[in-house]
């Protein structure tokens, strides 16, 4: 009777020592979960700043010898420079394998601005500022490594402010906003599962228009008469560095 029952203890731990390894050898061999996967895909809002350079075109609507003093219409410019400053956002879709396409919208300070002499009426100076500008764009870029590489392009909408002075003497001050188009490229590096950071260079053009200079002061004193229209037209392109934080589960890195 004794042995019977030293024999079911014995039987009864070894089965239960058993059991416990079988348990302990599936938890080691069961598989461990799947890493976050790297995507694009997501919505994104960022800030940026930067340097822009550029020049506005001047050019008499008639030959009435205002931009040009002699009469024959050639376009004088005004070189412009100064920093930029704004945010960003947008949204993004990983197509496949390196491939994304997004689309996104940005708006910018701005202090680019110039003054100059006007090289065809000497007495005249000429000054531009534009003092904001925005765009809404899509683009299209090429993952290499985790390093987007990207071009994008759109709309572009800009505000202007514009002066001529005769001899010290303002004769107009227009400003207006205007629209115009913008390509650019840029790379797109993310540093953490939402941060990333950007470097991006963008050219912007924007449509001639016509501003009338007409400052009472100075038809009153002689210094134009009648007033007068000049074509204005101003391009420029930024160099900008940014930092985007993306939403949701961000781009699952680490």
């Amino acid at each position: 009777m004794r042995t019977r029952l030293l024999r079911g203890t014995a039987i009864a731990i070894l089965m239960a020592g058993s059991s416990a390894y079988a348990a302990d050898l599936d938890t080691l061999l069961k598989a461990p979960p799947p890493a976050p996967q790297f995507s694009w895909s997501g919505c994104h809002v960022g800030v940026n700043m930067g340097l822009g350079d550029g020049h506005l075109q001047w050019q008499d609507t008639q030959s009435d010898g205002n931009i040009d003093g002699t009469g024959t219409t050639r376009t004088a410019h005004t070189n412009l420079s100064g920093g930029v400053g704004g945010g960003q956002l947008g949204c993004d879709i990983e197509l496949g394998p390196g491939l994304v396409m997004g689309i996104g919208g940005s708006f910018d300070w701005s202090d680019v601005a110039g003054t100059n002499q006007d090289q065809f009426n000497v007495p005249w100076t000429l000054t531009d500022h534009t003092d904001w500008f925005g765009t809404a764009t899509g683009r299209v870029g090429a993952v290499v490594d985790r390093v987007m590489v990207y071009g994008r392009g759109g709309a572009a909408f800009a505000h202007n402010n514009l002066e001529i002075e005769n001899s010290g003497v303002t004769l107009g001050t227009p400003s207006d906003m205007r629209t115009g188009w913008t390509l650019g490229a840029g790379l797109e590096w993310p540093f953490s599962p939402h941060w990333s950071m950007v470097l991006e260079a963008d050219y912007y053009d924007f449509a001639a228009k016509t501003e009338t200079f007409n400052n009472p002061a100075a038809v009153a004193g002689g210094f134009i008469n009648p007033p007068f229209t000049i074509n204005v037209q101003p391009s420029f392109e930024t160099v900008t560095f940014g930092v985007n934080y993306r939403f949701g589960d961000g781009l699952g890195l680490y």
